[in-house]
């Protein structure tokens, strides 16, 4: 039996009281119907983690990467930053400059390894930092989250976007991984060294390292300067990383980023707009997400909210 009963195409259609109407034609889909709406940011928190595949550190399984802050049983890594998933064609960008460095490095294709795509070749989103890999407690779980949120609120940050300002290799504060980033232009607004401020503050009540941050026994006015400066040049968007320092084995050979993408495309990605509307953290496998106030627009008549 039939989950669902199809009148006869070739039937008389007296029986149906409009069969006075033509019937319906099928509606042909074409290439642009066809294509799946993209899924909601919350959906993709919801998959973003690795299944753990082993109870200790074991590099390799990471292809050979050894965690900054080696994971404590009984403790929750966490990690607070800007997501960024970049549309088509600023991907498409991204992964001409990623071939085009490994292509100019010896031995680039095996050494370098991409951050845009996993193995499968789906796209992976791409994140701004605003704290170092954090371990917190069970029971600090909750009021870390709920800090964070208070924190965030007290930047008064709204969304913001910016563009990059340079492509260049940059090792980890331990010298034992080296990553090609995208260096973020300094904005007049500095939303991320507000939100940077704040992410290291509470890092620090809670007992835990911040990112950027030199420990200083004494305060002035002169290294608050100089360390906001470092902070604001030190923001990145990492693409690919390497376990070995990319540019030794090509300054002999006169072959830097400069040499190995072309100024077409290095002017091309710096045109590209990164938009951050929200302030992620992961503790665990789970992602939560604190949206930051729409923008504010400035026009003839004044001044007003954004909306979606």
């Amino acid at each position: 039996m039939a989950l669902v009963d199809y009148s006869d195409s070739d039937s008389d259609g007296s029986n149906h009281p409009d069969s006075s109407l033509p019937l319906a034609k099928k509606r042909r889909v074409s290439g642009s119907d066809s294509k799946l709406p993209p899924l909601p940011p919350a959906f993709r928190d919801l998959y973003s983690s690795t299944v753990r595949t082993s109870t200790q550190d074991d590099p390799s399984l990471h292809g050979g990467r050894k965690r900054v802050t080696p994971h404590v049983a009984g403790n929750w890594p966490a990690h607070v930053y800007l997501e960024w998933n970049p549309e088509e064609g600023d991907y498409k960008l991204l992964c001409l400059a990623l071939q085009d460095v490994q292509h100019a490095l010896e031995n680039g294709l095996e050494n370098v390894h991409s951050l845009l795509q996993n193995d499968l070749g789906v796209q992976l989103p791409l994140h701004v930092s605003l704290s170092r890999p954090l371990s917190l407690k069970t029971e600090q779980k909750d009021k870390f989250l709920d800090r964070l949120k208070a924190v965030t609120a007290e930047t008064a940050v709204r969304e913001f976007d910016l563009s990059p300002a340079n492509l260049i290799w940059h090792p980890n504060e331990d010298g034992t991984r080296w990553f090609l980033v995208l260096k973020l232009e300094r904005t007049e607004g500095r939303e991320l060294p507000r939100l940077l401020q704040a992410c290291n503050r509470l890092a620090k009540d809670f007992g835990q390292p911040m990112l950027y941050e030199q420990d200083q026994t004494t305060s002035s006015k002169a290294l608050e300067a100089e360390q906001t400066t470092k902070d604001a040049e030190a923001f990145h968007v990492s693409i690919a990383w390497s376990l070995h320092p990319p540019t030794s084995k090509t300054v002999e050979k006169g072959i830097g980023l400069q040499q190995a993408v072309s100024a077409d495309l290095r002017k091309r990605i710096g045109k590209i707009r990164i938009d951050f509307s929200e302030v992620k953290v992961r503790i665990g496998q789970d992602v939560s997400s604190i949206a930051l106030p729409k923008r504010r627009i400035t026009g003839l008549t004044g001044t007003w909210t954004q909306s979606i």
